[in-house]
């Protein structure tokens, strides 16, 4: 890091000034971490009192963070009914078997569960009136609220859908989540719909952005850089790691990550990052930062290409055992020898030599770092080359990532002890508490079934797309990134690059508690045209709290927290795994909340759907279920027995239905302790070292590509996106400039920063993000360099008005660092939006409404190509987010 700040020199950055701001990094300030205010509780106002912590119970519980994929391990104590105190892992701690530390986030469940926003009844829209001719959309947002109860609520509801079936039809249902055997026990998506006939629903993806067609092609894989990784324990002899976009101390678990990198670091292993942000992972870790103008990392990568190709630092024997396309030599048949990625990068065909000094200019990576890297890369051994899915989430994050497993084939430590490749949302896991590969500990099915969707047949709406599946006879319904503009202008793009579009006319939105439309997708400088719509009858909406698309509803019903249920099941099925997490009941359902699957078997019985269809399965049946279906690696990998032990008095004990079995452990000691942990050891046989056979014999182990091999150039890429996706590629790797990304900012100097839009350390998207406390600790504010702060006139704790070309706008206090690289703000996404109706700025700070909604890919979203123009706000403060007061509904 610090050879990295010494040669400081791209274009428009002040090096003597960063130098001289970016000796403080370790200043908490100076990362956004604290707010301009700071004006804590005193602790005993937050500590439980000595005499309430007697007679108490430790209980583990599932995160309420359902969209995090990390899932760490969190305990309760609860005395009398109330959680006083917070808690974690407490069991031996070593680089073998990390403690599943909980983060900030989980440890802070108990100021949400009970949370002012908290939904207690089931409330009705007071200006709305079933039927159709009397609702009043335009008050949306503004409306007060009537108490009803459940039975008048579901009567209405029931009767709504019908009625809108019978006059419009089945495409007039909009709804956010397609059921499948996938969603989580308890959330039901699309199932009530797709009972009565089926609906419309949404489909993309957000984490990976232009990553999983590319890997499915270029390398035969992709499971979210998780399973097509290498595990920890291979990792454990790594020489270098070189992390692309992460901050994992912000977006991932508390400890285990830190754990083993700096156990690597004691042994010697170098560790570099490379980011427009010099992060707070990176401050602790890194040996180098390598900084990057967002969008712009394929020319960086191209020009590591161009240095290893130039001084003979690629592994060419490897590209010529297990690639296709790098040379002219080893192009795949009827595609031309001119069209190969080293006669690319090196500019024959095109006079455009790919140089260090090339893409500095576009970059902004100092010549110098790029050349140490590519030397770096050469000749420290084994190399593990990571990427999260941030990079891939900007205009051609799809390009990015053709570039970047190139690069990674070109270094050719893959398949080997330490080495791999691996590029996802997943990308950190394979350094803590979960391995690459299969699960070594693994729950099996909650006994819930759903109508299949007789609409948008396809299982997971969409996702099919990202695994090389598309079939033109389905129906995919809207894309993420045009769900509300399509709701307003009533068309929709179907998939593939020729524009074709379809009609809809949205007459019901049906919203369960696992989607956040309204903060989470791109393109939300529509979502209040979408909500007001005069044609828009009904919208129901579930939730813990009074969320944005809460607000905007007609009915809105509570629901149960993972904290509520009896069992709550999470842990491996969320991602590889060598353990098994479960959570109990911590409190009581809260008031008169019911829990998603509870409501969905609540209309089936009014609408008469029959137990047949629609089994009636309880929260605690539902989570016995996939415990005693759990699986567990025996001495062999191959080899499996059941996780759980199970006898009848353990059936009677717990009140359910089942069957006794021998387990590797006993059913209630399982769910009294909320874990269970696969022993690891060094070298043991369950080691995971991806592509290990493929690369020790190609022609034995052939990769799932067109070719057999690792395709740099791939026609079966650039034909299925011909068929399938919605923006352009090439079948050989090459930068691109991203619409809307740094080249553009010469057409539309006013709107010259680019935003970041990071996972927070205060939130996991939307989740926790009302919590008043992480709010005062932890402030989002919009965060900008001290060298551009000082250009513009610009201080810390000023707010400003941050406008995106499309025309949203939001409104944040700004926070002012040295470490970022001009040019670039970050901001964290996940804020709820709260739009001033006078104004029609978005005081809350949602990412969302100044991210256009482009249509790329698999339906991915271009979170990180964003182009704003920043002002310094001159009308009355508005309070920072921790003294703002709770959103409730207004009843009269």
């Amino acid at each position: 890091m610090t050879r990295l700040l010494e040669r400081i020199e791209s274009a428009g950055i002040d090096r003597r000034r960063f130098v001289g701001l970016a000796a403080g990094v370790g200043l908490a300030g100076s990362l956004g971490l604290t707010g301009c205010e700071n004006k804590m509780k005193p602790a005993d106002e937050e500590s439980p009192k000595a005499g309430r912590l007697e007679n108490g119970e430790w209980v583990p519980y599932d995160c309420i963070a359902g969209t995090c994929a990390y899932r760490c391990f969190n305990r309760a104590y609860v005395v009398d009914g109330i959680i006083v105190r917070s808690g974690t892992d407490t069991r031996p701690d070593s680089v073998d078997n990390p403690q599943l530390r909980s983060c900030i986030k989980g440890k802070s469940a108990r100021k949400i569960v009970t949370a002012a926003e908290r939904l207690k009844y089931p409330m009705k829209r007071k200006s709305w009136q079933p039927g159709g001719k009397d609702f009043h959309p335009e008050l949306r947002g503004n409306d007060s609220w009537e108490r009803v109860s459940w039975d008048e609520a579901i009567s209405l509801i029931a009767d709504e859908l019908t009625r809108i079936k019978e006059t419009y039809g089945n495409r007039s249902f909009l709804a956010f989540a397609q059921a499948d055997k996938y969603l989580a026990p308890g959330l039901f998506g699309s199932a009530i719909l797709n009972a009565l006939g089926g609906c419309l629903t949404t489909w993309g993806q957000a984490s990976q952005g232009g990553l999983p067609v590319v890997c499915r092609h270029m390398r035969g894989a992709w499971a979210l850089g998780m399973m097509e990784a290498s595990d920890r324990m291979a990792l454990r002899h790594t020489k270098l790691f070189v992390l692309w976009g992460v901050n994992p101390t912000w977006s991932h678990s508390a400890g285990d990550m830190y754990h083993f990198l700096n156990t690597k670091k004691a042994s010697g292993a170098k560790v570099v990052f490379i980011d427009p942000f010099l992060n707070p992972s990176m401050q602790a870790l890194a040996d180098l930062w390598v900084p990057v103008r967002p969008g712009t990392d394929g020319a960086l990568l191209e020009a590591l290409a161009y240095e290893m190709i130039s001084n003979n630092l690629h592994d060419q024997a490897f590209l010529d055992a297990h690639c296709i396309g790098f040379d002219a030599d080893h192009m795949p048949p009827n595609a031309s020898p001119n069209e190969n990625f080293k006669d690319h990068i090196l500019g024959l065909y095109d006079g455009v030599p790919k140089t260090p000094e090339w893409a500095s200019d576009i970059c902004g990576t100092p010549v110098q770092v790029i050349r140490d890297l590519a030397q770096e890369l050469a000749t420290t051994k084994p190399v593990s080359w990571k990427s999260s899915g941030a990079p891939a989430r900007t205009y051609y994050g799809n390009r990015y990532a053709q570039l970047f497993l190139t690069v990674g084939f070109m270094i050719g430590s893959v398949g080997t002890l330490g080495g791999d490749i691996s590029a996802g949302a997943g990308v950190s896991n394979c350094l803590m508490g979960t391995p690459g590969g299969a699960n070594l500990v693994s729950f099996g099915g909650s006994g819930y079934q759903y109508v299949t969707n007789a609409i948008c047949t396809e299982t997971r709406a969409g996702s099919q797309i990202q695994n090389g599946l598309y079939d033109p006879e389905q129906e995919y319904g809207i894309p993420f990134a045009e769900t509300f503009k399509a709701i307003v202008e009533g068309r929709y793009h179907t998939p593939g690059p020729t524009g074709a579009t379809r009609a809809c006319d949205i007459r019901c939105i049906v919203r369960d508690n696992a989607h956040q439309p309204s903060n989470q997708q791109s393109g939300g400088f529509w979502v209040e045209k979408a909500y007001r719509k005069d044609t828009l009858e009904f919208v129901l909406v579930q939730d813990y709290f009074h969320t944005v698309d809460a607000q905007y509803a007609d009915i809105v019903l509570p629901v149960c927290t993972t904290m509520e249920a009896d069992l709550s099941i999470s842990g491996s099925s969320v991602c590889p795994s060598d353990f098994a997490m479960c959570g109990r009941k911590v409190i009581e359902p809260y008031f008169e909340s019911k829990f998603d699957v509870e409501i969905y078997f609540l209309l089936c019985d009014r609408l008469g759907i029959a137990p047949d269809v629609a089994p009636r399965i309880s929260i605690k049946q539902a989570g016995f279920n996939k415990i005693a279906s759990g699986t567990i690696v025996k001495d062999s990998p191959a080899e499996r027995e059941p996780l759980a032990a199970i006898t009848e008095a353990d059936l009677e004990a717990l009140g359910v239905e089942g069957s006794p079995q021998e387990g590797r452990v006993p059913i209630r000691e399982l769910i009294e302790q909320g874990s269970y942990r696969f022993e690891r050891k060094a070298d043991d046989a369950y080691m995971n070292i991806y592509d290990k056979g493929f690369v020790a014999d190609p022609e034995a182990n052939p990769l799932k590509t067109a070719t057999g091999k690792y395709e740099i150039y791939s026609q079966a890429l650039k034909d299925y996106y011909d068929r399938a996706c919605f923006n352009d590629i090439d079948p050989l790797p090459k930068y691109k400039a991203s619409k809307g990304g740094y080249e553009s900012i010469k057409e539309a100097p006013e709107y010259r920063f680019q935003m970041v839009s990071i996972h927070h350390i205060r939130q996991a998207h939307t989740n926790y993000s009302n919590v008043k406390q992480l709010n005062e600790v932890f402030s989002n504010d919009l965060v900008m360099s001290a060298f551009d702060a000082r250009k513009e006139g610009l201080k810390k704790g000023d707010w400003v008005i941050a406008s995106s070309v499309e025309g949203g706008k939001v409104l944040r206090r700004l926070n002012v660092i040295p470490n970022l690289i001009p040019g670039v703000v970050l901001l964290g996404q996940g804020n709820w939006r709260a739009i001033n109706q006078q104004t029609g700025l978005d005081e809350g700070g949602n990412t969302n409404t100044i991210t256009p909604g482009n249509l790329l890919g698999d339906g991915y979203q271009s979170f990180n190509t964003v182009l704003l123009k920043i002002q310094k706000y001159t009308g009355t403060e508005p309070l920072p987010d921790y003294r703002r007061p709770p959103l409730v509904p207004l009843a009269e």
